[in-house]
Protein backbone atom coordinates (compact mmCIF):
# COMPACT_ATOMS: atom_id res chain seq x y z
CA UNK A 1 0.00 0.00 0.00
CA UNK A 2 2.83 2.37 0.85
CA UNK A 3 4.30 1.80 -2.54
CA UNK A 4 0.98 2.48 -4.25
CA UNK A 5 0.59 5.77 -2.36
CA UNK A 6 4.11 6.77 -3.30
CA UNK A 7 3.47 5.98 -6.95
CA UNK A 8 0.20 7.89 -6.95
CA UNK A 9 1.80 10.90 -5.30
CA UNK A 10 4.58 11.00 -7.86
CA UNK A 11 2.03 10.77 -10.69
CA UNK A 12 0.05 13.73 -9.24
CA UNK A 13 3.21 15.82 -8.96
CA UNK A 14 4.04 15.10 -12.59
CA UNK A 15 0.52 16.21 -13.60
CA UNK A 16 0.85 19.40 -11.55
CA UNK A 17 4.21 20.13 -13.15
CA UNK A 18 2.69 19.64 -16.61
CA UNK A 19 -0.33 21.83 -15.80
CA UNK A 20 1.66 24.83 -14.49
CA UNK A 21 3.50 25.65 -17.76
CA UNK A 22 0.27 25.26 -19.74
CA UNK A 23 -1.65 27.57 -17.39
CA UNK A 24 1.16 30.13 -17.49
CA UNK A 25 1.13 30.24 -21.30
CA UNK A 26 -2.65 30.70 -21.34
CA UNK A 27 -2.45 33.50 -18.76
CA UNK A 28 0.21 35.31 -20.77
CA UNK A 29 -1.82 35.05 -23.96
CA UNK A 30 -4.92 36.37 -22.19
CA UNK A 31 -3.15 39.38 -20.68
CA UNK A 32 -1.22 40.18 -23.88
CA UNK A 33 -4.24 40.04 -26.18
CA UNK A 34 -4.96 43.74 -25.63
CA UNK A 35 -1.48 44.65 -26.82
CA UNK A 36 -2.07 42.93 -30.18
CA UNK A 37 -5.64 44.19 -30.60
CA UNK A 38 -6.52 46.14 -33.84
CA UNK A 39 -5.82 49.88 -33.75
CA UNK A 40 -9.52 50.70 -34.18
CA UNK A 41 -10.40 49.00 -30.90
CA UNK A 42 -7.87 51.03 -28.89
CA UNK A 43 -9.38 54.25 -27.44
CA UNK A 44 -7.23 57.30 -28.06
CA UNK A 45 -7.26 60.62 -26.20
CA UNK A 46 -6.08 64.02 -27.50
CA UNK A 47 -2.67 64.97 -26.25
CA UNK A 48 -1.77 68.29 -24.64
CA UNK A 49 0.22 69.18 -27.77
CA UNK A 50 -2.86 68.78 -29.99
CA UNK A 51 -4.92 71.01 -27.69
CA UNK A 52 -2.30 73.76 -27.76
CA UNK A 53 -2.11 73.59 -31.56
CA UNK A 54 -5.86 74.11 -31.83
CA UNK A 55 -5.62 77.24 -29.66
CA UNK A 56 -2.89 78.67 -31.91
CA UNK A 57 -5.05 78.12 -34.99
CA UNK A 58 -7.96 79.98 -33.35
CA UNK A 59 -5.70 82.93 -32.51
CA UNK A 60 -4.51 83.09 -36.13
CA UNK A 61 -8.09 83.08 -37.37
CA UNK A 62 -8.84 86.13 -35.17
CA UNK A 63 -5.83 88.14 -36.40
CA UNK A 64 -6.28 91.86 -37.09
CA UNK A 65 -7.33 92.24 -40.78
CA UNK A 66 -5.11 95.33 -41.06
CA UNK A 67 -2.00 93.44 -39.93
CA UNK A 68 -2.98 90.37 -41.96
CA UNK A 69 -3.46 92.39 -45.17
CA UNK A 70 -1.81 90.56 -48.08
CA UNK A 71 -0.54 92.55 -51.08
CA UNK A 72 -1.40 89.80 -53.56
CA UNK A 73 -4.30 88.95 -55.87
CA UNK A 74 -5.88 86.99 -53.00
CA UNK A 75 -6.66 90.16 -51.02
CA UNK A 76 -10.19 91.33 -51.84
CA UNK A 77 -11.31 93.20 -48.71
CA UNK A 78 -10.60 96.68 -47.40
CA UNK A 79 -8.74 96.83 -44.06
CA UNK A 80 -8.75 99.81 -41.68
CA UNK A 81 -7.07 101.02 -38.50
CA UNK A 82 -8.09 104.09 -36.50
CA UNK A 83 -5.22 106.45 -35.67
CA UNK A 84 -7.43 108.97 -33.88
CA UNK A 85 -11.03 108.58 -32.74
CA UNK A 86 -13.43 111.38 -33.61
CA UNK A 87 -16.74 112.45 -32.05
CA UNK A 88 -20.17 113.67 -33.06
CA UNK A 89 -21.64 112.93 -36.49
CA UNK A 90 -20.79 109.54 -38.01
CA UNK A 91 -20.30 108.54 -41.64
CA UNK A 92 -23.00 106.06 -42.63
CA UNK A 93 -25.72 107.27 -40.26
CA UNK A 94 -27.83 108.13 -43.30
CA UNK A 95 -27.65 107.86 -47.08
CA UNK A 96 -26.38 110.63 -49.31
CA UNK A 97 -24.28 112.45 -46.70
CA UNK A 98 -22.22 115.41 -47.89
CA UNK A 99 -18.70 114.98 -46.52
CA UNK A 100 -15.40 116.79 -46.54
CA UNK A 101 -12.27 114.69 -46.07
CA UNK A 102 -8.54 115.25 -46.21
CA UNK A 103 -6.31 112.39 -47.32
CA UNK A 104 -2.95 111.20 -48.61
CA UNK A 105 -2.05 107.93 -50.30
CA UNK A 106 0.90 105.68 -51.02
CA UNK A 107 1.55 102.47 -52.91
CA UNK A 108 2.08 99.29 -50.95
CA UNK A 109 4.82 96.82 -51.89
CA UNK A 110 5.47 98.29 -55.34
CA UNK A 111 8.56 98.58 -57.50
CA UNK A 112 7.34 102.04 -58.49
CA UNK A 113 7.49 105.17 -56.37
CA UNK A 114 5.78 104.63 -53.03
CA UNK A 115 4.66 108.25 -52.49
CA UNK A 116 1.78 109.65 -54.52
CA UNK A 117 2.26 113.41 -54.28
CA UNK A 118 -0.74 114.01 -56.52
CA UNK A 119 -2.90 112.22 -53.94
CA UNK A 120 -2.16 114.64 -51.11
CA UNK A 121 -5.63 116.19 -51.06
CA UNK A 122 -6.26 118.94 -48.49
CA UNK A 123 -10.02 118.92 -48.91
CA UNK A 124 -12.42 116.83 -50.98
CA UNK A 125 -16.19 117.35 -50.82
CA UNK A 126 -18.49 114.61 -52.09
CA UNK A 127 -21.82 112.97 -51.37
CA UNK A 128 -21.83 109.31 -50.39
CA UNK A 129 -23.37 106.89 -52.85
CA UNK A 130 -22.70 109.07 -55.92
CA UNK A 131 -19.52 107.18 -56.95
CA UNK A 132 -17.43 110.33 -56.93
CA UNK A 133 -15.01 108.74 -54.48
CA UNK A 134 -12.86 105.64 -54.91
CA UNK A 135 -15.02 102.67 -53.80
CA UNK A 136 -12.46 101.30 -51.35
CA UNK A 137 -11.83 104.71 -49.81
CA UNK A 138 -15.54 105.42 -49.37
CA UNK A 139 -16.03 101.99 -47.81
CA UNK A 140 -13.09 102.55 -45.51
CA UNK A 141 -14.35 105.82 -44.01
CA UNK A 142 -17.68 104.34 -42.92
CA UNK A 143 -18.05 104.61 -39.17
CA UNK A 144 -15.64 107.53 -38.85
CA UNK A 145 -16.64 110.53 -36.74
CA UNK A 146 -15.73 114.21 -37.02
CA UNK A 147 -12.05 114.79 -36.42
CA UNK A 148 -11.20 111.11 -36.74
CA UNK A 149 -8.10 109.89 -38.59
CA UNK A 150 -7.94 106.43 -40.13
CA UNK A 151 -5.58 104.36 -42.26
CA UNK A 152 -7.31 102.46 -45.05
CA UNK A 153 -5.75 99.69 -47.15
CA UNK A 154 -7.48 99.21 -50.50
CA UNK A 155 -7.00 96.19 -52.82
CA UNK A 156 -7.04 96.62 -56.63
CA UNK A 157 -10.60 95.29 -57.03
CA UNK A 158 -11.83 98.25 -54.93
CA UNK A 159 -9.23 100.67 -56.21
CA UNK A 160 -8.05 101.36 -59.76
CA UNK A 161 -8.15 97.77 -61.03
CA UNK A 162 -5.70 96.26 -63.51
CA UNK A 163 -5.13 99.42 -65.59
CA UNK A 164 -2.82 102.41 -65.18
CA UNK A 165 -4.53 105.43 -63.59
CA UNK A 166 -3.43 108.79 -65.03
CA UNK A 167 0.08 107.44 -65.45
CA UNK A 168 0.52 107.56 -61.65
CA UNK A 169 -0.97 104.37 -60.21
CA UNK A 170 0.33 101.14 -61.79
CA UNK A 171 -2.02 98.24 -62.64
CA UNK A 172 -3.15 95.98 -59.78
CA UNK A 173 -1.83 98.36 -57.13
CA UNK A 174 -2.61 98.08 -53.42
CA UNK A 175 -3.07 101.53 -51.89
CA UNK A 176 -2.83 102.79 -48.32
CA UNK A 177 -4.76 105.98 -47.51
CA UNK A 178 -4.63 108.12 -44.43
CA UNK A 179 -7.94 109.98 -44.23
CA UNK A 180 -9.25 112.64 -41.86
CA UNK A 181 -12.96 113.47 -41.62
CA UNK A 182 -13.23 117.26 -41.57
CA UNK A 183 -16.97 117.92 -41.87
CA UNK A 184 -20.39 116.31 -42.38
CA UNK A 185 -23.41 118.36 -43.49
CA UNK A 186 -26.62 117.42 -41.66
CA UNK A 187 -29.16 119.74 -43.30
CA UNK A 188 -29.61 121.82 -46.49
CA UNK A 189 -28.13 124.95 -44.91
CA UNK A 190 -24.98 123.09 -43.85
CA UNK A 191 -24.78 121.50 -47.31
CA UNK A 192 -24.93 124.91 -48.99
CA UNK A 193 -22.24 126.25 -46.65
CA UNK A 194 -19.98 123.25 -47.27
CA UNK A 195 -20.41 123.50 -51.05
CA UNK A 196 -19.70 127.22 -50.88
CA UNK A 197 -16.51 126.62 -48.92
CA UNK A 198 -15.46 123.98 -51.43
CA UNK A 199 -16.17 126.27 -54.36
CA UNK A 200 -14.38 129.17 -52.67
CA UNK A 201 -15.78 132.44 -51.33
CA UNK A 202 -13.76 134.57 -53.76
CA UNK A 203 -14.89 132.54 -56.74
CA UNK A 204 -18.46 132.66 -55.48
CA UNK A 205 -18.28 136.45 -55.13
CA UNK A 206 -16.85 136.78 -58.64
CA UNK A 207 -19.55 134.52 -60.09
CA UNK A 208 -22.24 136.57 -58.32
CA UNK A 209 -20.92 139.81 -59.79
CA UNK A 210 -20.83 138.26 -63.26
CA UNK A 211 -24.43 137.10 -62.97
CA UNK A 212 -25.50 140.51 -61.68
CA UNK A 213 -23.81 142.23 -64.60
CA UNK A 214 -25.46 139.89 -67.11
CA UNK A 215 -28.81 140.60 -65.50
CA UNK A 216 -28.53 144.40 -65.81
CA UNK A 217 -26.48 144.61 -69.02
CA UNK A 218 -29.55 144.83 -71.33
CA UNK A 219 -30.72 147.93 -69.47
CA UNK A 220 -27.29 149.51 -69.54
CA UNK A 221 -27.00 148.94 -73.27
CA UNK A 222 -30.26 150.81 -73.87
CA UNK A 223 -29.12 153.93 -72.13
CA UNK A 224 -29.79 153.05 -68.56
CA UNK A 225 -32.88 152.58 -66.43
CA UNK A 226 -34.11 156.14 -66.85
CA UNK A 227 -34.81 155.78 -70.57
CA UNK A 228 -37.09 152.76 -70.04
Amino acid sequence: TGQLITVASSNNLNKIKMVKPTALVLALLATGAGAFAPASSVQRYPSKMQSSLEVVEDETADADPYDAYDTSFKQKKVATRDIKKGSGYTVGESEGQLLKIKYSAKLMDSKYTADLKAFNVEGMVFKTGEQRCLPGLEEGIKGMQLGGVRKIRVPPNKGYGDQWYRGIVPPSSHLEFEAELIDIAQNPVEEFKLKLEDFGYDRAAGATLCLAYLAVSPFIGNGGFANN
